[in-house]
């Protein structure tokens, strides 16, 4: 960063530091504190963006960019509680961090890897944002790692040959449906044939 750039960002946090801590006085807003971290988190944020976006070289920075953006909003919405009743805190993280592994994934087919962490992750911030309201949170976790693991099969890699992520993305999805109260009855069926179906899979690709 140029010397010139520096001075304007620290410049510019001092005067929005200032002003902040001049509110608090007049009780126009709470802790002063609190929004200060939530500025610093967002311009640290904006720092691994720019660096991301600038240098193709340099995609790890998506993830402490998209990281600290997702904890930025989840504090921004504690301080104004905009969704009551809805825990959104970890929800905003763990999509921000997921999000930042889809974008390495589709920046470069070549790092297939990127979309299981990416899967788990948005899985993991759909169960937080709905586990206050629904009771079947455990079904949306298997189908969403069943889902994933059916991405990592299908969508396409120049490297390897994941159409091993079927096993794992089949029998996740069914244990999704046999946690899903209408489905159960029908799984307690489907789901020993499935089992019986994967190892023939496996003993025929042995045997071939």
């Amino acid at each position: 960063m140029k010397k010139d750039q520096s001075r304007i960002i620290w410049g510019s946090l001092l005067i929005l530091a200032g002003v902040l801590f001049f509110l608090q006085e007049f009780q126009v807003v709470g802790s002063a504190f609190d929004y200060l971290w939530l500025i610093l988190m967002a311009a640290g944020s904006g720092v691994f963006l720019y660096l991301y976006f600038t240098k193709r070289d340099q995609w790890w920075a998506i993830i402490p960019g998209l990281a600290l953006l997702g904890l930025t909003l989840g504090g921004l919405e504690g301080l104004i509680n905009a969704f009551p009743g809805w825990d959104w805190t970890g929800a905003l993280f763990l999509g921000c961090v997921g999000l930042a592994f889809w974008l390495i994934y589709l920046r470069n087919k070549e790092q297939w890897w990127a979309i299981i962490p990416g899967g788990v992750l948005v899985t993991l911030a759909l169960v937080a944002a709905l586990s206050s309201v629904v009771a079947w949170d455990d079904v949306i976790f298997f189908l969403g790692l069943g889902l994933t693991f059916a991405l990592v099969a299908v969508l396409p890699n120049q490297t390897h040959n994941t159409r091993w992520a079927l096993i794992p993305a089949g029998v996740l999805t069914v244990l999704g449906l046999a946690l899903f109260a209408p489905m159960q009855s029908v799984a307690n069926y489907i789901f020993p044939v499935l089992l019986v179906a994967v190892g023939v899979f496996i003993l025929l690709r042995n045997w071939s």
